[in-house]
């Protein structure tokens, strides 16, 4: 929070009730009005400081949210990928997929995620499909990449072994 501000604001506060005691020993209309003006001025000066404390302390409060879900995000991307492994399926080939570790077959069915979607902190299922000549592709439905297996058959996806 900007202590510029709440001391300008505290200080506005101040001047304001300065100035509304000095109304008391007035003695024409004249000066009564002008001291008015002055006690509006300091009274608006001090509700911007307001204004300007509370909208930064609104835009701390939304930025500690957003970094309290940024962690929970990570946190649990860290207990989720510790569930895969780096594995090539197709021996031969230059081909990285992220496998289910065997450690997890009662609970999920065997499947690969996308390398570079594991890198960037997500979980993305490869989606097998067909191009024009009936090569097997490995498709990843988040981020667009495409694995060229190199093959016409691939079998179900198996675990990662630990």
């Amino acid at each position: 929070m900007d202590m510029g501000s709440i001391t300008a604001a505290a200080t506005s506060l101040k001047v304001a009730g300065e100035i509304a005691v000095g109304l008391i020993g007035l003695k024409t209309t004249a000066e009564v009005q002008a001291k008015a003006v002055e006690l509006n001025q300091k009274i608006i000066a001090a509700q911007h400081e307001i204004f300007a404390v509370n909208a930064a302390q609104s835009a701390l409060i939304q930025r500690v949210s957003d970094l309290e879900h940024q962690i929970e995000r990570m946190t649990a991307w860290n207990e989720q990928k510790t569930r895969y492994k780096l594995t090539n399926p197709w021996h031969g080939r230059p081909v990285l997929v992220y496998a289910l570790r065997s450690l997890f077959k009662d609970s999920e069915a065997a499947h690969w995620i996308c390398a570079k979607c594991y890198d960037d902190g997500r979980r993305s299922i490869l989606q097998p499909n067909k191009d024009k000549n009936g090569f097997i592709l490995l498709i990843c439905p988040t981020c667009k990449s495409v694995i060229d297996t190199g093959y016409r058959g691939i079998g179900a996806p198996e675990y990662a072994e630990d």
